[in-house]
């Protein structure tokens, strides 16, 4: 199978309605089914099943497949370090958009942060990641809880299978989503049932074959399968949509819409060849076949050949009608190990590398910046940057679509939410980055000292998971030290402010060494 990304789905139609959302969804599903197919080969390909793309020939009674399964290893990086740290809803400023409230929004926001929180935000974004990661795509559904208590949210969260979830373009240049489709299939794989969220209205279409009494599908005169029909479910099968938008969201993990490992298939399948036939050569050296040379065995009565069993001896004679002494020797391919065994290592770090995905160890006395490049962790982290700022698209309109369902979510009342608005709302990625905590450490102190925004130099270093959190519980003691350091800073203008060198006197010191020391002491800078 060639896997080059997921197909997007488009329409020719302007506007989705109930004369033709039939013929929109039967229009789209040969579509969906090919990126269906590839996406079930990935999820089977991450989870172990890795068939050799060759025949073992000779002695194929002993067939040892090696499956090093790195697709497991480079998904599982991608969802701890990519997607581990929840993503954090924050506000966009407190002068943006003109004319907010900074107290209302921070209000506002705190309670969407209660709201996703009830409905289990962090666990079911881990969900989606993995469909992310490994297919390339991954889908979730806000719609305006049904049976809302109090205490709820009023909106629902559900992550949605890839597999059964896509969402219809129009083919214009905007590239509208015009139509957001998932649906469950019976047990026999006869009917389905979808449900097709426009703008406007919700639509609740079947699509079912033509069964022969003994369950088959019924066919032409040319014996080829008939259609399913598609059918809107009676007079309920239409409902409005009270949010006024298509409330299933797609989440792209790249442009190309290809999946983590998606691009070394072809390098990882070499490598599974290349231990298989390590593990293949081990086992047949231990089980050789024995080759002789001018060598009679005894034969029983009946004038079989006895054979030797393991544990006895084989006692030779000379042939008189050969110049060749007899010969007993196990008959194998001398193997270079060593050179195998590196080819196989080269191969895992070049596929690792190509993932960006970076080494657990690094030997030598390499430490601080010179460790984070050569191990992979700095293209690691330009990466993420870059898969941040595609996937954050999606959580955009997420935040969108939750504040109008609160907003149109009438059993819920009047909320704190009501008074935002999309524009208020900042999504941020946060990263466990330990190996240049030193940096970001050094970084907030000194924008701290310099009398920045509290709330800019903690939003600026990206260091905490939480960022409102961590602003609530710090920033008023941060602007209490400023305060401190400004009374400090007009008692020192005074006063003599440097000493007999020159040096600024009352600079506050760095708290850690950072990525500078290293610049500073190195040999290069020194001969300069």
């Amino acid at each position: 199978m060639e896997l080059r990304g997921r197909r997007r789905i488009f329409t020719d139609f302007e506007e989705v309605t109930k004369d033709n959302v039939k013929q929109i969804l039967r229009d789209s599903m040969p579509t969906h089914e090919i990126n269906r197919e590839e996406m079930l080969y990935l999820l089977h390909y991450e989870k172990g099943d890795q068939p050799l793309v060759r025949e073992k020939i000779i002695r194929p009674e002993i067939d040892v497949r090696a499956i090093s399964n790195l697709a497991n290893y480079i998904t599982e990086f991608k969802l701890g370090y990519v997607w581990a740290s929840p993503v954090s809803i924050v506000q966009r400023s407190d002068r943006l958009p003109q004319g907010s409230d900074s107290i209302q929004d921070n209000a506002g926001i705190t309670q969407l942060n209660d709201f996703y929180y009830a409905e289990e935000k962090d666990s079911k974004d881990q969900e989606m990641a993995r469909f992310v990661e490994i297919c390339g795509l991954g889908y979730q559904m806000i719609d305006i809880k049904r049976d809302f208590e109090e205490g709820d949210s009023p909106f629902d969260l559900i992550t949605l299978s890839p597999l059964y979830t896509f969402i219809v373009y129009s083919s214009d240049i905007r590239h509208t989503p015009l139509l957001g489709v998932t649906y469950t299939v019976d047990r026999l794989g006869q009917k389905k049932l979808f449900t097709c969220v426009a703008k406007d209205a919700v639509y609740y279409i079947t699509s079912q074959y033509k069964l022969n009494k003994d369950g088959s599908r019924k066919s032409d005169r040319n014996g080829n399968e008939l259609p399913p029909i598609y059918s809107i479910m009676g007079e309920d099968g239409v409902e409005a949509n009270p949010i006024g938008e298509v409330y299933i969201g797609e989440c792209d993990r790249s442009f190309d819409l290809t999946g983590c490992f998606e691009r070394q298939i072809d390098d990882m399948n070499a490598l599974n060849i290349l231990e298989s036939d390590l593990v293949n050569d081990i086992s047949q050296t231990t089980q050789s076949i024995w080759l002789t040379t001018d060598i009679e065995f005894e034969k029983d009565a009946e004038g079989n050949e006895i054979a030797p069993v393991g544990g006895q001896w084989v006692m030779a004679k000379s042939n008189p009608n050969s110049n060749q002494k007899p010969d007993i020797k196990a008959l194998t391919i001398p193997y270079d190990y060593s050179g195998v065994i590196s080819n196989i290592s080269t191969k895992k770090d070049d596929i690792l590398e190509r993932a960006f995905v970076p080494k657990q160890s690094e030997a030598g006395n390499i430490t601080g910046v010179a460790s984070s490049l050569t191990s992979g962790w700095a293209a690691a982290e330009a990466s993420a940057c870059k898969e941040s700022l595609v996937i954050k698209k999606f959580f955009q309109w997420r935040n969108k679509i939750a504040i109008k369902a609160c907003k149109n979510a009438a059993q819920a009342g009047v909320t704190e939410v009501d008074i935002l608005s999309p524009s208020d709302v900042d999504v941020r990625f946060v990263r466990q980055k330990t190996f240049d905590m030193a940096t970001k450490v050094n970084s907030l102190s000194t924008m701290i000292n310099c009398l920045v925004d509290p709330k800019t130099a903690m939003s600026t270093v990206d260091l905490f998971p939480n960022l409102a959190e961590a602003i609530e519980d710090s920033v008023d003691n941060m602007k209490k030290y400023q305060e401190n350091l400004l009374k400090q800073n007009e008692k020192n203008e005074q006063e003599d402010l440097f000493d007999e060198d020159g040096n600024l006197i009352n600079q506050t010191e760095r708290t850690m060494q950072d990525s500078s020391d290293q610049t500073e002491n190195s040999p290069a800078e020194q001969m300069l």
